[in-house]
């Protein structure tokens, strides 16, 4: 089902949506209330490496940023 949905996106698009994908199924999965369960130190770790690979995905894909972000999306 995913296959055939990345089938209509253009090629950045998809590429990015299959690496989510990956990204997720290799990542270790905590809920919020997991992580919230960590020692404080680990929940830094955790978030700041998040932010820092949200950082370099936005600086190296500058046409992810949405300008307006108040403007309704599409999903189709």
């Amino acid at each position: 089902m995913v296959a055939e949905k990345v089938k209509g996106l253009d090629e950045f698009q998809a590429q990015a949506v299959l690496t989510f994908i990956q990204e997720l199924s290799t990542a270790p999965v905590l809920s919020a209330t997991e992580l919230m369960r960590l020692p404080p130190a680990e929940r830094r770790r955790i978030l700041a490496s998040q932010a820092r690979q949200a950082e370099a995905l936005y600086r190296q894909n500058p046409e992810m940023i949405v300008e307006d972000g108040d403007a309704p999306l599409s999903y189709e």
